[in-house]
């Protein structure tokens, strides 16, 4: 089972993200903030993927994503976010997750992390 690492701010949200990740069939661990996520990581050798929210309090998820690289290479990423990827002011590498999202768009979204679409 691949365990993911679902970092967002909103509580609510992580929870969220975590019931539908067990319902598809995923194990997770979540993280408020992008410091927590990167004690997570560095703890934990089991995770597999990341969700990661663009928006979070102590760094934006783009720059949470390239530390989580350095610190857990093998995990890939998939971004969650209530804005669309136009909105972005940097090219998104990895696949988007648009808020609020079903447990299709969120499956579909972390399978093509998974497949390497980084």
């Amino acid at each position: 089972m691949i365990c993911v690492l679902v970092v967002d701010d909103d509580a609510a949200m992580r929870q969220m993200a975590a019931r539908l990740l067990t319902l598809a069939g995923y194990s997770s661990v979540v993280a408020g903030s992008g410091t927590q996520a990167l004690a997570v990581a560095r703890a934990r050798s089991d995770i597999g993927a990341a969700l990661i929210d663009v928006s979070l309090p102590d760094m934006n998820g783009f720059d949470l994503a390239r530390e989580l690289r350095h610190v857990a290479p093998a995990v890939r990423v998939a971004f969650m976010s209530g804005f669309t990827t136009d909105d972005f002011e940097r090219p998104v590498d990895a696949p988007v997750v648009t808020k609020p999202f079903t447990l299709d768009e969120l499956t579909r979204g972390l399978q093509q992390a998974l497949a390497g679409r980084q």
